[in-house]
C-alpha cells in the first residue's frame, strides 16, 4: 500500500513538471533583466513629513537616482519607476488605486525585482515633543464609591511635570511578505503568468493554454512564492548589511503579513526599504543632503550587485552539478 502511495506522489510531481509548456531551464545563469524602482506615496499622500521635508519627496528624489546609477553600472538592466513625478501612480483617485497601479506596473513590465523606497516615522512628532512625568504626589480630597456608599476620602494624587522629548529614533529597515500566509503572493504571481509577457524561467509566452486556476498551478505558484520569499529576504539582508557597514544603524529584515499591498501584490522578489526617521532631525536632514542621498543610493547599488552575483553564481555551481555545496 505504502509502494502504490509513493507512486501515486510520484506520477503527480511528474505530471505537473510536465504540464508546464517550457519548463524551468536551471541550466543557465538567472539573469536580471527588469528591475522596478517604486518611489513610495506622492501627489495627494504626502506620506509622513519631518521639519523640513515630506516622505513622497524624498523617496522619489532617492529612487531616480538609485535608478540612475544601477543603468549606469547595468546598461542591460531596464529601468521601470512606478513613478517620476509628484504624482499618484496611475493616477489613482485614492491610496488603494495608487497601490494597485504599483503592483500592476510592476507585474505587466515582468519585474525581476521590486524595490520600494520610503522614510519612516515613530509615530510622535518630528523634531521632538513634550511628554510628562511623575515627579511626586499630593494629599487630594475625592469621592469615592457609588449611591449611599459615595464619601470622602484622602488619596495621593499624582503631581506631574512636562518636559521636552527629542525625538532620537533613527535607523533603517527592509520589509518582505511572509511566504506563509494567505497566497496572497502566489496569486500575484498567476496573475502575472495570465499576462502572457514572458520568456524568462518564470513567465512563458506560450504558456497561455495553461490553466492558472487549476491545481497545478497553484502549486506551482506556492514553489515560486517560496523561491521569491528567499531571494527578498536575501536582498533585504544585503541592503541592511550594506547599512551597517556605512555606520547606520539597522532594525534589519522585517517580515509582513498585512499592511504593505505592493509586497503581497507583486509577482516577484519585493523589498520595501525604509531609509531612515524623518521624525528625527539629524537623520531627516541627512536624507535631504547629496551626501546622505548618495550613501543611500551606493548602499542599495552595492547590495544589489551582490544579490545579482549572489544568484548567478548559485545557477551556476547548480548547471555544474555541483547543487551549491
Amino acid at each position: 500500500m505504502r509502494k502504490m502511495f509513493g507512486f501515486f506522489i510520484l506520477s503527480a510531481v511528474s505530471c505537473l513538471i510536465t504540464s508546464f509548456n517550457k519548463p524551468i531551464d536551471n541550466h543557465k545563469p538567472p539573469k536580471i533583466r527588469t528591475i522596478i524602482i517604486d518611489p513610495g506615496h506622492g501627489g495627494f499622500d504626502p506620506g509622513t513629513h519631518g521639519l523640513i521635508s515630506k516622505e513622497k519627496d524624498v523617496a522619489l528624489e532617492i529612487s531616480l537616482k538609485l535608478g540612475e546609477e544601477i543603468k549606469k553600472e547595468f546598461p542591460d538592466i531596464k529601468i521601470v519607476f512606478t513613478r517620476t513625478t509628484d504624482e499618484m501612480v496611475g493616477g489613482g483617485t485614492t491610496i488603494g488605486e495608487g497601490l494597485h497601479n504599483r503592483a500592476a506596473i510592476a507585474n505587466k513590465s515582468r519585474g525581476d525585482l521590486f524595490i520600494c523606497i520610503h522614510a519612516n516615522s515613530n509615530g510622535h512628532p518630528p523634531g521632538g515633543y513634550y511628554a510628562k512625568r511623575v515627579i511626586g504626589y499630593r494629599k487630594k480630597m475625592e469621592y469615592v464609591g457609588r449611591g449611599k456608599k459615595r464619601k470622602k476620602k484622602l488619596v495621593n494624587a499624582p503631581i506631574y511635570e512636562s518636559y521636552w522629548m527629542k525625538n532620537s529614533v533613527v535607523g533603517t529597515a527592509s520589509y518582505i511578505w511572509k511566504a506563509d500566509r494567505a497566497g496572497f503572493k502566489g496569486q500575484a504571481i498567476n496573475e502575472k503568468d495570465e499576462n502572457g509577457d514572458g520568456g524568462d524561467e518564470i513567465n512563458d509566452s506560450t504558456a497561455v493554454e495553461f490553466d492558472m486556476t487549476s491545481p497545478e498551478a497553484q502549486m506551482r505558484a506556492q514553489l515560486y512564492e517560496k523561491m521569491f520569499f528567499n531571494n527578498s529576504a536575501l536582498f533585504a539582508t544585503y541592503v541592511q548589511d550594506e547599512f551597517v557597514k556605512s555606520g547606520r544603524e539597522s532594525e534589519g529584515v522585517l517580515q509582513r503579513d498585512k499592511g504593505i499591498q505592493v509586497l503581497q501584490a507583486t509577482g516577484m522578489p519585493s523589498v520595501l526599504i525604509e531609509t531612515g526617521f524623518l521624525t528625527n532631525k539629524e537623520e531627516e536632514e541627512y536624507l535631504n543632503s547629496e551626501k546622505g542621498q548618495a550613501e543611500v543610493v551606493q548602499n542599495i547599488l552595492d547590495a544589489f550587485r551582490r544579490y545579482k552575483d549572489t544568484l548567478e553564481t548559485s545557477s551556476v555551481n547548480n548547471s555544474n552539478g555541483n547543487g551549491g555545496k
